[in-house]
Order: structure tokens, then sequence, then C-alpha cells
């Protein structure tokens, strides 16, 4: 599985306890990951490891996290991760591009997901599987994300949007997906399979036929 950031981190707090999941199965990859060491407050890593992976018995090694020793050049960091997916994925996939079980996903309040933001040039990248920006209208301005074709090959995506904050977001995102934000542009090819995990609070705009989740 591949996992974004921010509020998702704490939000996957509630699998601790959780007896159905075998954590020794779990293999996380990051959707994207600040530039930044792995113990600062911003990095994914950091947040996830402390929510969730330093409580739960998965193998250190199958946990990947970036090449901390690369932070000064963005095109070596990124070409690091992506040989990390190749040693992975090489194996087991003959697809261009490797083919996650699950990559978790949040949406900002611009519509962005991952580091994929609003009228950036790496919305239409097509080739490269991981790229880097430095140019984040958020801090920390650099940062490495998955792109379009990577996320899209998922067997599934799934969003977790909660909160009214994400109100107009979500209802612009499923309503008016011609708007070409970058969370309506995740559109995983056939057969993978698309969720969105919302509140009543998110979901008080949009007319997408909801669907109650039972466990």
């Amino acid at each position: 599985m591949a996992v974004s950031g921010g509020s998702l981190a704490k939000q996957l707090h509630g699998l601790l306890g959780n007896k159905v999941v075998r954590w020794d199965k779990w293999h996380v990859f990051f959707v994207d990951e600040r530039v930044v060491p792995l113990d600062n407050e911003d990095s994914n890593y950091h947040l996830i490891q402390t929510e969730l992976l330093s409580k739960v018995p998965i193998p250190s090694q199958n946990v990947h996290p970036i090449d901390a020793d690369l932070l000064d050049d963005l095109d070596e960091l990124c070409d690091s991760y992506e040989k990390e997916l190749i040693t992975e994925f090489a194996n087991r996939e003959t697809a261009r591009f490797p083919v996650f079980d699950l990559i978790l996903l949040g949406m900002g309040p611009d519509g962005h997901t991952a580091s994929l933001f609003p009228n950036h040039e790496l919305l239409t990248e097509s080739d490269r599987w991981v790229a880097w920006i430095d140019d984040s209208p958020k801090d920390p301005p650099a940062r490495i994300t998955f792109t379009y074709p990577v996320i899209n090959h998922a067997h599934k995506c799934a969003f977790v949007a909660t909160g009214v904050e994400k109100q107009e977001m979500l209802h612009v995102t499923l309503d008016q997906p011609e708007q070409g934000l970058p969370s309506s542009r995740v559109r995983p090819v056939q057969p993978g399979l698309l969720y969105w995990f919302v509140d009543d609070a998110a979901a008080a705009k949009t007319e997408y036929p909801q669907t109650p989740f039972k466990l």
C-alpha cells in the first residue's frame, strides 16, 4: 500500500487494536513526501511512524521511506525512490507502472492530492513514476510525489475527506470533475476502483450518490 500524509495519519490510528489486520503482510510506501529529515515534524513518514507504524508489528524492512541522505538532490531523491519501487514490484508486476493493492489519499482545501497541486505542470506528467516540485504553495516547498500513472494503476484508490472545511472542494471534485482539480484526476484504470470515505459534514453539498459504509 501507499499512503499520503496530512490528517490521514491520525485517521489510521483507528486501526490500532484491530485483530483482523495482518500487519506482517503490509508493505508501506509514501505517495508523497516533504523533502525534510525523517524525524522532522513536517515529514509524512514521521507522522505515520508516530501515529501508527511505531505501534504495530510491521517489519521494519517493509516500510519504505525516502533516502534522507539525498535531500540536497531532488533528481537523485526521486530516482532512488523509483528504484525502491522497481525493486519491490519487479518480480510481481509486468505492467509499465507499479500496481499497488491500495493507495490512500487525502484532499487539500484547494483540491490537491498527494503533492499534485492545481495548475501545476506535474498534472500532465505521463512517464515518470516519482517527480519533484520545489514550488509547493504549502510549506515546505520541496516535495516528491507519485505521478498520476502510478496512482491510477492501483487496484484500489481511497480518499478520506472529513469535516466542513472539505465541503466545497468535495462538491467541486465529485460534481464538477470537468474543472480538472487534482483530486478529480484520480481515475484508476480498469479494473481499478476508486472509493471516497467521507462524513456528513464534508458531503453536505455534493450531489454524488452516497452509500452508507459498514464493516
